[in-house]
This record gives C-alpha cells, sequence and structure tokens, in this order.
C-alpha cells in the first residue's frame, strides 16, 4: 500500500484498514505486476499495490478542536450527564 502517513497505517491493523478503505478506489487504485484477467476475474502473479494516497477530490482532513474535545470529555466525565455512554 502506498499511502501519505505510511506510519499511521503501519501503527496497527484497523488504522491500515481505516487507510485503504476509505482512501482507495478499486477500480482505480489497484495494481498489479503481471495483472491477467480470466473470465471477467482480475489477478495479478506478482505484488499487489493499493494507491490509499489522498486524492484532489477527497474532503480535507478533520481536525479537532481542542476546545471542543475538552467540552465532550468533561460531559463523559463520572457525574457528566454523557457518563458510562461515551
Amino acid at each position: 500500500m502506498i499511502a501519505d502517513s505510511s506510519e499511521f497505517a503501519a501503527r496497527s491493523t484497523e488504522n491500515f484498514l481505516w487507510t485503504v478503505f476509505t482512501k482507495s478506489n478499486p477500480a482505480a487504485d489497484v495494481f498489479g505486476i503481471e495483472p491477467f484477467t480470466v473470465d471477467k476475474h482480475w489477478g495479478c502473479r506478482g505484488s499487489l499495490v493499493i494507491d490509499a494516497r489522498s486524492k484532489p477530490h477527497h474532503a480535507p482532513p478533520l481536525v479537532e478542536d481542542p476546545e471542543v474535545t475538552a467540552r465532550i470529555d468533561a460531559l463523559a466525565a463520572p457525574g457528566g450527564p454523557l457518563y458510562g455512554i461515551i
């Protein structure tokens, strides 16, 4: 997989899957060494490469606002209305 942030993608299986499934389009971003098609099924004999980099048509990254995060954490703290829910 080719990714913008390989450190993030390699940190856990969840991060890897998140990166692959949110940043790639199987019809356009999957490549293979010695590709072939048999009975309408695509395959390759060598390595598979998935381009999971950000594309111009993707939405910008979501950046947390520290003030909003602190307010949500306060709601979820013991005694808060969302304690035990989130």
